[in-house]
């Protein structure tokens, strides 16, 4: 939050009052702030500061010395500068010869000016930091670093009007900038200049600067980055200041001209309005005079007050605690009408008037009541299966955490390869760290995995919470939903695993599903399923796609998924347990005398659902040296890490017949030790007699990638399988080599659509 560091002697002089700092602490929070550190009581009065800290970030107007006095003042019961006939559109109009006539040319790079003009009396040096502060505060968090706001103040006898913000070549400008005696190219200053160090990534890209200069074609600045050190080097004793301001959003920058004038009024200053013509429409017309009124009014009744409130105050009372916030009230029956303050734009909603209610009648004079009603208390429906989600999720071994929903556009759109069309944008975030309201929750366990690196692996992660995204059938335009994320992060993270974790989670959550292919960006293409249930897209699993990880730089393969649990909880099975054992009991089947097991009935729906058999190029060959039999092999199956098999053909093969070699795995087999070494697989072969020899022939798929994966002619590759299965478990089904190819149940088994052969084996048993 905010911090702003005040005089102590220009504080109390714009309350009006001295308060002890016991007292002060206890009036602070009429205006959102809280008293961060007392000044040194050593020092002389004029030189004490007094540090606040602000807690609300939409209240801009607070960010300054003369904010926090105005608020305390009018809670206080004191009067103020009738800040609308501040307002050009309120009477305040006469600019005087004093226009800035806006180039098209800046339309792309920054396209909006407002101004005005303070006199009346001398800045003396307390003012002058405050005015600085002001400045800093204002275009550091509100402008977003300067991007959306900066302002800039000048001395208006050195100015000859009509000004000029037009743009240039960054090159071919030079002018003198603040803190320097000689002339740098504009281009030049963001490099070398601090200034220009610090906010030169806002004109970065750009081809023409945008540039301020008077009559004379004496440059006054740079926006947003620095003054000259001509026109814009204020100093005590000055007495007639031009304050701009530039930026992106007209509606922003007119309110933040307002907060300046009106802390300027509140000092004895008098403002007068500069006439900025654009030539083009900004939202506020083209011809712009500051200060400027904007500001809609907002609705409320008593009725909604008092019950929001559990108050039971009357007309007068609300009335008087939105006057002591600054607002003009106007009543119609139980209606009420707020007008803010020109330095206030935030009333979104009559919430936002009951909350200014609140705070003028003083948060303390609410005390706590006992509810009148009797009520049992229960989770929430959706809380009830939130919980039975998690449980299962640490079941399955994950570790719950929990985010921020609030992050960044490069966080939730860049990062994640996704259209940010639906993505709900802040309209005044404190910095684009906090501008997007995620739309799913992958990203901040995408986000938590780049920063744990150093930890152990595997990382097995989840979160169950809330993502929101635009909707226009919503009467909000809104919609917030809960999810389930999900994210593993270990060198043989895979889509096989994952897929069983997924069907284990869905079952014991009472459903039936099925899985269907999905096309999303984050995702490895072909290594990636839908969720459907009863017909409803309900989430997306899949491994993360390697752009997505390097966006995040995170080095390690990550499968990931996210579901939508309130799309579950509504196709739940809500049937009690008595009443699933009954039907369950109805549906039980008579026994079969000799019935046939799947893999005997159809081998093939056996075959697919449970056996995975890829193909993975032999790397290295080692001889085990604890066994005569046994080769180490390392090879590529397509993973990205590197796979250990023992094969007991030593006997039957060099190593440099296996080097190279695009052979058939069993790959989902569970890992075996064996002499020492955990072999995760095995490879197929055949075997036949050559001249009286036994002889051993690999299954080989030379046309296939590392990877692919091996199935009967016309099935899906991408049917989810077990990530582990038992040598029996596999042997259910017998593969065969017939006629020189090999088939199941007499389909041919296939890589990448082409059938496997042999060369010199036939009519055997693959093992």
């Amino acid at each position: 939050m905010p911090k702003i560091e005040c005089n102590e002697k220009l504080f109390f002089e714009a309350i009006g009052k001295k308060y002890t700092y016991d007292v002060l602490e206890d009036v602070l929070p009429c205006a959102k702030a809280e008293l961060d550190e007392k000044p040194d009581m050593s020092l002389p009065e004029n030189e004490r500061v007094v540090k606040i800290e602000l807690n609300d970030t939409n209240r801009p107007d607070l960010w300054s010395t003369n904010g926090v006095a105005r608020q305390i003042k009018l809670h206080e019961g004191g009067k103020t500068v009738d800040y609308m006939k501040l307002m050009s559109n309120f009477g305040n109009n006469d600019y005087e010869g004093r226009v800035v006539n806006v180039d098209p040319e800046v339309k792309d790079v920054r396209p909006y000016m407002v101004a005005f003009m303070i006199t009346g009396k001398a800045i003396d040096d307390p003012m002058l930091k405050d005015i600085i502060q002001t400045q800093e505060k204002l275009c550091w968090n509100f402008g977003r670093k300067r991007k959306s706001i900066s302002m800039g103040v000048y001395r208006v006898s050195q100015i000859q009007f009509p000004v000029s913000y037009h743009a240039v070549d960054p090159d071919n400008t030079s002018f003198v900038p603040l803190q320097c005696e000689e002339p740098m190219t504009c281009r030049q200053i963001l490099s070398d200049h601090p200034k220009g160090k610090d906010f030169g990534w806002i004109l970065e890209g750009s081809k023409k600067f945008p540039l301020l200069s008077d009559a004379k074609n004496e440059v006054m600045s740079m926006a947003p980055i620095i003054n000259s050190a001509t026109l814009g080097a204020v100093q005590v004793g000055d007495k007639d200041l031009m304050v701009e301001l530039t930026g992106d959003n007209m509606e922003n920058l007119m309110l933040s001209a307002n907060i300046v004038a009106c802390d300027f009024a509140d000092q004895g200053y008098t403002i007068k309005p500069i006439l900025v013509k654009h030539p083009y429409e900004t939202g506020l017309g083209k011809d712009i005079l500051a200060p400027f009124y904007f500001q809609p009014t907002t609705k409320t009744t008593l009725k909604a007050v008092n019950k929001l409130l559990g108050s039971d105050f009357d007309m007068k009372t609300v009335e008087d605690a939105l006057v002591r916030m600054g607002n003009t009230v106007k009543i119609e029956g139980e209606t009420i009408t707020l007008s803010p303050a020109p330095y206030r734009n935030d009333f979104l909603h009559e919430v936002d008037i009951i909350e200014d209610v609140m705070i003028g009648c003083n948060v303390s004079a609410f005390e706590p009541r006992t509810p009148q009603d009797f009520t049992v208390g229960r989770l929430l429906p959706l809380t009830e299966f939130s919980r039975k989600a998690k449980t299962l999720m640490v079941g399955l071994g994950y570790q719950e955490m929990i985010f921020n929903y609030v992050g960044s556009k490069k966080d939730y759109i860049d990062n994640m390869l996704i259209d940010g069309s639906k993505v709900i944008e802040i309209a005044n975030p404190m910095s684009e760290n906090y501008q997007f309201i995620r739309p799913e929750v992958l990203s901040s366990l995408l986000r938590a995995e780049s920063g744990s690196a150093n930890a152990m692996y595997p990382h097995k992660v989840f979160e169950i919470g809330k993502v929101a995204y635009l909707k226009e059938d919503e009467n909000t335009g809104t919609i917030t939903r809960q999810h389930l994320g999900f994210l593993t992060a270990a060198a043989d993270a895979n889509f096989n695993t994952l897929a069983s974790e997924v069907s284990s989670l869905v079952y014991f959550l009472d459903h039936e599903y099925k899985v269907v292919e999905s096309d999303d960006p984050r995702f490895i293409p072909g290594r990636q399923a839908a969720l459907v249930v009863d017909g409803k897209p309900a989430g997306v699993f899949g491994e993360v796609n390697p752009q997505v990880l390097e966006n995040w730089g995170i080095t390690t393969p990550c499968a990931a998924g996210e579901l939508d649990l309130e799309t579950l909880m509504a196709t739940a099975d809500t049937k009690t347990d008595a009443q699933k054992k009954q039907e369950a009991k109805k549906a039980e089947p008579k026994p079969v005398v000799n019935q046939k097991s799947e893999a005997e009935t159809d081998p093939i729906k056996y075959f697919n659902e449970h056996i995975e058999i890829r193909v993975a190029k032999i790397e290295k060959v080692e001889e085990n040296p604890q066994g005569d039999k046994l080769y180490i092999e390392t090879m590529d199956d397509g993973t990205g890490t590197p796979r250990i098999i023992q094969s007991g053909l030593r006997p039957y093969l060099k190593a440099e017949e296996l080097l190279g070699q695009h052979v058939l795995i069993a790959a989902n087999l569970a890992p075996r030790k064996m002499k020492g070494v955990e072999s995760h697989g095995m490879l197929l072969a055949c075997d036949y007699t050559e001249n009286g020899k036994e002889c051993v022939e690999l299954l080989t798929a030379p046309w296939a990638a590392p990877g692919t994966i091996v199935v009967p002619a016309g099935s899906d590759p991408s049917i989810p399988k077990p990530a582990k299965i038992d040598i029996d478990h596999f042997c259910k089904v017998t593969m065969k080599v017939e006629g020189k190819k090999m088939v199941l149940n007499g389909t041919p088994l296939t890589a990448d659509g082409k059938e496997i052969t042999t060369t010199k084996s036939d009519n055997c048993e693959v093992c």
